[in-house]
């Protein structure tokens, strides 16, 4: 429990300290592309190398030993529901966020300007110089699109009301996703009847930091880009760094309790579930950062940045002595 606590307040701390960099600092946001895009790898690669053998391997424990047959029903319907429940969310915060995905910049300031886009590319996050896209341009961040240009001369006059209008969804849909990826966390940390060791949660917590860290990025550039005040962007950057540790600890305790005993099976269902969610996240992220990637890398060097990240967990999960 310790162990979390911990990982939790790191995770916590880094990512919050990493969303308040772009109140101070301007990043490239090829660089940004690229840690997204292995982020994408190592969520698909802790996914199918390492979170879902091991759910696998504890539902397989805990089934009694006079049944010889493998629970696959059980496998794919809780794999199936941790990806269908963050699809469902995702659509239910922003039913059309990804309407516009294929429109040139230019034409995308003719559109709602709150509209959110979950998962879209991070690669085109704060180009200009000052963080300010020139008059016709549109900035793009990793979740959000706002026009900066519309009825030029007026963003100062954009009251907070409307900026919270296009911060609250966006902030919501990601503190959901790190709702998910602390679930992920928690479980890990809970042990099966073959294993004890911390190996499994220190892969699954190097997923999801190297994933949080250019989102939490993506998240304060998108909420100044609504002209939302920074005081406001600040809590806006706490509700979303907060919501993995408070999640992880959650499930851990609920583990704690109900973990066990009468349902000795619920820690590999709890393991495949967050298996699901972290495929969808992954692939979600990939299809967006495919769609609005506008030459920031080749698909050579992201095919490459992906499956080293995909490979990144099995090998670590190899070293720590917790293969499959």
């Amino acid at each position: 429990m310790l162990g979390l606590v911990i990982m939790s307040l790191l995770m916590g701390v880094a990512s919050f300290g990493a969303g308040m960099l772009p109140l101070s600092f301007v990043f490239s946001g090829n660089h940004l592309s690229r840690l997204t895009t292995l982020g994408t790898g190592l969520l698909l690669g802790t996914a199918l190398g390492v979170i879902i053998p091991e759910g696998i391997e504890a539902l397989q424990d805990a089934k009694p030993s006079s049944e010889s047959e493998l629970p696959t029903s059980k496998i794919a319907l809780s794999l199936l529901c941790g990806f269908v429940l963050m699809l469902i969310i995702e659509q239910l915060i922003s039913p059309h966020s990804h309407s516009h995905s294929d429109l040139p910049l230019h034409n995308v300031s003719n559109k709602n300007p709150s509209t959110v886009e979950f998962d879209a590319e991070l690669g085109e996050i704060e180009r200009e110089e000052g963080g300010v896209s020139p008059p016709g341009r549109t900035m793009r961040s990793g979740y959000s699109q706002v026009d900066t240009n519309s009825t030029h001369g007026n963003v100062d006059d954009v009251s907070n009301t409307s900026a919270r209008s296009q911060a609250i969804p966006l902030t919501l849909g990601l503190a959901i996703h790190s709702l998910a990826d602390g679930l992920a966390l928690g479980v890990s940390f809970f042990p099966t009847s073959n294993s004890t060791d911390s190996s499994l949660s220190a892969i699954v917590f190097l997923a999801i930091i190297i994933h949080k860290l250019p989102t939490s990025l993506a998240l304060t550039t998108s909420l100044l880009a609504t002209s939302l005040p920074r005081p406001e962007c600040k809590q806006h950057l706490a509700v979303f760094s907060a919501s993995t540790p408070i999640s992880a600890i959650a499930t851990y305790a609920f583990l704690s309790f109900f973990g066990s005993g009468d349902h000795p099976d619920w820690t590999g269902i709890a393991l495949l579930f967050s298996g699901g969610t972290f495929l969808n996240v992954a692939t979600m992220v990939s299809s967006h950062s495919e769609s609005n990637s506008k030459g920031d890398m080749t698909p050579q060097s992201r095919i490459i940045l992906v499956v080293i990240g995909m490979f990144i967990p099995f090998i670590l999960s190899s070293l720590l002595g917790h293969g499959h």
